[in-house]
C-alpha cells in the first residue's frame, strides 16, 4: 500500500475497533493465551503478548490499530515468555477450510495478478492465456500474487466442506453441535473451533490422526474387509466383526454398494481392480475425494496463533465473524463491518464485486466509493487511495 492507502485503511479499522459494538469475541481463559498482531505497512508480527480481560485487549486494538490480530489456540502458564519457557497447558482443536485450496473451476475467472514489485494489477486472463508465464505489463517482473475476489460459488464450495466436516465431527466423533463454533475467516474460508475440554490435552500426533481420519488419508483396505492374500490368491475378503455400518466403513460400503453379506461382490470388485495393491490405490483416491479438504498443518500445530474472532482481515477488510446459521450466512453482508463514508480511489484494473447487497462494475480509472468497498479493493491490491 502507498502511504495514503495505509492511512485510509488504518482509519477505517480504527473506526471499527473504536465502536463500542465492535467488541472481539470473548475467549475462554484469555489470560493464558498468547496474542500477536501485525501493523499496516510493516513486516513481521509483534508476538508474545498477554491480556487479562477482553476490555484490555479491545483498548489495545483501538490504541495500536493493527492490520491483523492473532491469538493462540494454546493455553500457557506464562504466555509472554519465549516459546520454550511458556509451559504448554493444552490447546483448542481448530480446523481451517480455505477456499483457495478447493481448486474450484470458477477461481481463474475472478483472480487478478498483482505485481510484487510495482503493485501493477492485471484483470483475469482469458482462458487461452492462463497457461502462459506472467510478466508485469508495467515493470516486467515475473513475481506476482494471485488475488481473488471470491464469488458465490466459492463461498458455497467452502460451506459444502464445512457441512461435511460437521458430519464427521458430530456423527463420527460424537461432538455435540453446541460445542462447535463456525467462523468466516474474513477472506475466503472458514475456521471451525471445537469448544470441548476433552480435546484440549491432545498432542500434535493425536491431532494428526484426527486430521488424517477427517481428510480420508491412510485408510486401510482391511478396515472394509479386503486383506492381502497369498501369491496365488492376491486378496481375500473378511469383513470386520463390527460390520460396515459406521464411519468410513459405511461411507466406502455405500460407495461400492456392498454390505456385510457382499463377500463375493467385493471379491469381484477387488479382482476387477487388479488385486489388493490396485484396490488399495483406488481406495486411497476414493477416500480423499470423500474426505474433508482441511489444512492438516493448522489442526496439528499446538502452538499456532489464529486470527482473532471479531477482528478484521487485512486481505479484505472483512471481519472474522461467527456463523450461527451457515446456510443463510453471506460474508459480503454479514462480515462487511466497515462504514459507508466516501473514499476516492485510483482503480488499478477493471473490477467486479458485490458488498452489502450492492453490485459494483468499475471500469474507470478513479472512483468515489463507500469506505467498505474502497478498503476492500485497497486490501486486495486492486486500488489505491487518492
Amino acid at each position: 500500500m502507498n502511504a495514503k492507502s495505509v492511512q485510509t485503511a488504518k482509519s477505517a479499522f480504527r473506526g471499527y475497533y473504536f465502536n463500542a459494538k465492535a467488541v472481539v469475541d470473548t475467549l475462554g481463559k484469555i489470560e493464558q493465551r498468547e496474542f500477536g498482531y501485525m501493523q499496516f505497512g510493516q513486516a513481521g508480527m509483534v508476538r508474545h503478548l498477554s491480556f487479562r480481560a477482553t476490555g484490555e485487549l479491545t483498548a489495545a486494538l483501538v490504541r495500536e490499530v493493527p492490520s491483523d490480530v492473532y491469538c493462540s489456540n494454546a493455553y500457557y502458564r506464562f504466555p509472554t515468555a519465549p516459546m520454550q519457557e511458556k509451559q504448554w497447558l493444552g490447546a483448542d482443536l481448530i480446523f481451517d477450510i480455505d477456499g483457495k485450496d478447493l481448486e474450484l473451476p470458477c477461481i481463474p475467472s475472478h483472480s487478478y495478478a498483482v505485481c510484487a514489485g510495482c503493485g501493477h494489477a492485471s484483470a483475469p486472463a482469458p482462458e487461452k492465456e492462463k497457461s502462459k508465464e506472467y510478466s508485469c505489463l508495467s515493470c516486467g517482473s515475473k513475481k506476482i500474487e494471485r488475488v481473488s475476489i471470491p464469488c458465490g460459488k466459492c463461498i458455497e464450495g467452502s460451506k459444502k466442506e464445512v457441512r461435511l466436516l460437521m458430519e464427521f465431527l458430530t456423527g463420527d466423533l460424537g461432538i455435540q453441535k453446541e460445542n462447535i463454533n463456525i467462523y468466516f475467516s474474513g477472506n475466503n474460508g472458514f475456521h471451525v473451533h471445537i469448544v470441548d475440554d476433552s480435546y484440549v490435552p491432545l498432542d500434535s500426533s493425536a491431532r494428526s490422526d484426527l486430521a488424517g481420519y477427517i481428510s480420508g488419508t491412510g485408510l486401510m483396505a482391511e478396515s472394509v474387509g479386503v486383506r492381502k492374500g497369498k501369491a496365488e490368491n492376491p486378496a481375500s475378503i473378511k469383513f470386520p466383526a463390527s460390520g460396515l455400518a459406521y464411519g468410513w466403513r459405511s461411507r466406502i460400503a455405500g460407495k461400492l454398494k456392498i454390505d456385510s453379506s457382499s463377500v463375493i461382490k467385493l471379491k469381484n470388485i477387488v479382482e476387477q481392480k487388479g488385486g489388493y495393491a490396485a484396490f488399495k490405490a483406488e481406495l486411497d483416491t476414493m477416500a480423499r475425494e470423500m474426505g474433508v479438504r482441511i489444512d492438516p498443518q493448522v489442526t496439528t500445530d499446538v502452538h499456532r496463533v489464529f486470527r482473532m474472532p471479531g477482528t478484521l482481515n487485512s486481505k479484505s477488510g472483512l471481519g472474522k465473524v461467527r456463523c450461527d446459521d451457515l446456510d443463510s450466512f453471506d460474508p459480503f453482508v454479514d462480515a462487511c463491518m466497515l462504514g459507508d463514508g466516501k473514499v476516492s480511489v485510483k482503480i488499478k484494473t477493471p473490477v467486479k464485486l458485490k458488498l452489502k447487497n450492492k453490485s459494483y462494475n468499475i471500469s474507470k480509472e478513479s472512483a468515489e466509493l463507500p469506505s467498505h468497498v474502497a478498503v476492500y479493493l485497497i486490501c486486495k491490491g486492486l486500488a489505491e487511495a487518492i
